[in-house]
């Protein structure tokens, strides 16, 4: 039977103060506004978190580890930052070598306490295996400048987003939009689609700082120390997916074109912002510039993330993937939308960044501008 975690966490209890962040020598415990979570596969059982909760919010399972001091009156400790060796067994250690060399000095732990301690770390270590020691341990997170995102957000982000877009499309058939004079259309087009990028973005921000997150580091913007290499890697990434959904969508296009199944479009890019220079200047702003950023951090940023977490990284790209295709509203386009999304989604999960999907969605959308636009003009 697989053992139960050797810490009981209550995040009700919890106060969020931080301590147990800091007391932790292996970055194994993640606590935010919402949530307290530890990460198993890091944790030791060494006690350090406990002995410093002053609401018992985490506490030993199946023993009794004494409480950090003010816990009592109910005074929280100041997070102070601990080193590998402040731990039960460092100090068992210590303790016994001390022995040998004298009697304990005033003030100092009990011969009774130091084997207390031993005692149940042999306990723990029986019922959880041993981490391996790592010389420098990075939180599992910390991609995201600690930030993780949940489920629960990523499902709210979404429902953002297609009420956002239902909103925008309903606007768009409303009797007094369809009689305006042609010469207004496309400004209010154009208005309409940056209000609705607008509104995804602020959501995005509000649900990044509400827990104390930094947007462009959790939305994976932002990533400190990076190599040229990992640089090459990834452009060389992006232009050999470039070149698979290109042509994975121009065959699909032929297959579709030779049994006369290609649909008729009603509105094409032309349409949508004018077949002229002005046409296409806002339509390189809005479809290859803000198109791909907004899409990216709502997909590939809170879904796929949020999906991870629970579900594990595959399963979560092909769960983004499906939903970014049916958000396109083309039965035609689903396959190699899908196609796409998958593409997307495997390389923001693989650099651990959102740049360079939105660099591959920006030159997708750009072949498809440029190639709107010249068929309009030809």
């Amino acid at each position: 039977m697989k053992a139960k975690p050797p810490l009981r966490l209550d995040a009700r209890s919890c106060d969020h103060c931080g301590a147990c962040v800091s007391a932790c020598p292996h970055g194994a415990i993640k606590v935010g506004r919402t949530y307290l979570a530890a990460d198993w596969a890091h944790c030791d059982a060494c006690g350090a978190c406990v002995r410093v909760c002053a609401r018992r919010a985490i506490v030993m399972r199946g023993a009794d580890v004494p409480a950090a001091r003010g816990a009592a009156s109910g005074a929280h400790p100041k997070p102070v930052a601990r080193h590998s060796t402040d731990t039960p067994r460092s100090r068992s250690a210590a303790g016994s070598t001390g022995a040998a060399a004298g009697p304990a000095a005033p003030g100092t732990d009990s011969a009774a306490s130091r084997a207390s301690d031993a005692a149940l770390l042999a306990k723990l270590q029986r019922m959880v295996p041993m981490a391996p020691a790592r010389t420098a341990p990075v939180p599992k997170s910390g991609k995201r400048g600690g930030f993780q995102w949940t489920l629960l957000e990523a499902a709210a982000m979404l429902s953002v987003t297609f009420s956002a877009f239902t909103a925008k499309e309903t606007l768009w058939l409303l009797p007094a939009v369809q009689s305006m004079p042609p010469d207004l259309m496309v400004p209010l087009r154009v208005g309409m689609l940056a209000l609705y990028y607008l509104v995804q973005i602020l959501i995005l921000m509000w649900l990044v700082r509400r827990r104390g997150g930094e947007p462009a580091a959790a939305l994976g913007l932002r990533r400190a120390g990076t190599s040229a290499r990992h640089v090459l890697t990834s452009a060389g990434l992006v232009v050999a997916g470039l070149i698979v959904t290109r042509l994975i969508a121009s065959l699909y296009a032929y297959v579709t074109r030779a049994f006369n199944l290609m649909p008729s479009s009603a509105s094409d890019l032309p349409t949508l912002f004018g077949a002229n220079a002005t046409g296409f200047i806002l339509a390189v702003a809005m479809v290859v510039v803000v198109g791909p950023v907004v899409e990216e951090a709502v997909f590939r940023a809170a879904l796929l993330e949020g999906l991870a977490a629970k579900i594990g990284a595959w399963p979560a790209i092909v769960v983004q993937a499906l939903l970014f295709a049916a958000f396109h509203r083309s039965l035609w386009l689903l396959f190699p939308t899908l196609v796409l999304g998958i593409v997307l989604g495997w390389l923001a999960h693989a650099r651990e960044s959102l740049w360079p999907p939105i660099l591959l969605h920006a030159l997708y959308n750009a072949i498809t501008v440029a190639a709107a636009f010249l068929v309009a003009l030809v």
